[in-house]
């Protein structure tokens, strides 16, 4: 084969290669089940080694997007005569809900962990578990009510409005490893709380990675690795943050490390809510079992989603 025989084969093997990218990438947004703009590529992302692995990996997960509501108000205001005193009670779900991932349907284990994260009910369907959320009423109360479902929004009522909201959607997504999120979102009457929880999938193996199948060491070693980086933190940053006694329970993989949150008034006032501590990789290689320091290994083509929000 002449010189230039072999220039055009390879730059021929190059086009094909963008080709296939570009197509992985528009496949992924049509699969998404929403607009362009529901994720984000990563700028740490390199499209181009994406037809290194694109032939192990190369069908995009879809998602079906719902919501659900329901509304509820007393039957009588708490002061007689004063319509600004009706205690209301909003419920709400929305989901960006994995219908297949890595063009497999059979995702049970995903959708129970997700969600036992989103109401702890134990359920293994959607739709009841919904149902049985949505029909708990909840009211800033200390006593009884009556009370009745209403069809529209109630306009909250500063001390008298309860409002509960649970989301679950992919937050990143990569060539071997699927994150989702479950957040809840409270208002009690006088403030709200926000409560964020995470499941990791193996695209590739299709397994659910529990926290034994992420970290190899007990959670003093971790701690003090996420101690470590609070020290860190501290002293480059000048950051006031205090030492965690205890290893957080929730804990999300990104293209870069894991990031650590701790829940609000553990490292920090109250006023500075949850505080999220990132590690890297590198550093914390030592304490990942065999099995994911192969997936970090083998993992490329990060993309964030666009977080679900309760608007």
């Amino acid at each position: 084969m002449s010189k230039r025989s072999l220039f055009i084969l390879i730059l021929l093997l190059a086009v094909i290669d963008i080709v296939a990218a570009f197509w992985y990438l528009a496949a992924r947004i049509e699969t998404s089940g929403d607009s362009r703009d529901f994720f984000e590529l990563r700028s740490d992302s390199v499209p181009a080694t994406l037809a290194d692995t694109i032939s192990d990996i190369n069908v995009p997960d879809s998602f079906m997007i719902a919501e659900r509501h329901a509304y509820y108000v007393s039957s009588e205001p708490a002061v007689k005569g004063d319509l600004s005193t009706y205690f209301s009670c909003v419920k709400r779900v929305k989901v960006r809900w994995p219908k297949s991932v890595n063009g497999s349907a059979d995702i049970a284990s995903l959708h129970r962990a997700l969600l036992d994260k989103m109401f702890t009910l134990g359920a293994i369907d959607l739709e009841r578990a919904v149902s049985q959320y949505l029909a708990q009423v909840s009211f800033t109360s200390s006593h009884e009510l009556s009370y009745k479902q209403v069809d529209r929004c109630p306009t909250p009522q500063s001390s008298y409005a309860y409002e509960s909201v649970t989301l679950a959607y992919p937050v990143m997504t990569s060539m071997r490893l699927l994150v989702m999120g479950v957040d809840k979102i409270v208002f009690n009457g006088i403030e709200h709380t926000v409560n964020s929880a995470f499941v990791h999938y193996d695209r590739s193996t299709h397994r659910l990675l529990t926290k034994k199948d992420i970290f190899a060491a007990d959670d003093d070693v971790l701690l003090g690795i996420v101690n470590a980086k609070i020290d860190l933190l501290n002293k480059e940053k000048n950051m006031h943050l205090s030492r965690g006694t205890a290893l957080p329970a929730e804990f999300q993989a990104k293209a870069r490390g894991i990031s650590f949150y701790f829940p609000t008034g553990i490292l920090a006032a109250p006023n500075e809510g949850p505080i999220e501590i990132f590690v890297d990789y590198k550093t914390l290689n030592v304490v990942f079992t065999p099995s994911f320091q192969q997936l970090v290994h083998d993992n490329d083509g990060f993309w964030d989603y666009k977080r679900l929000t309760a608007d």
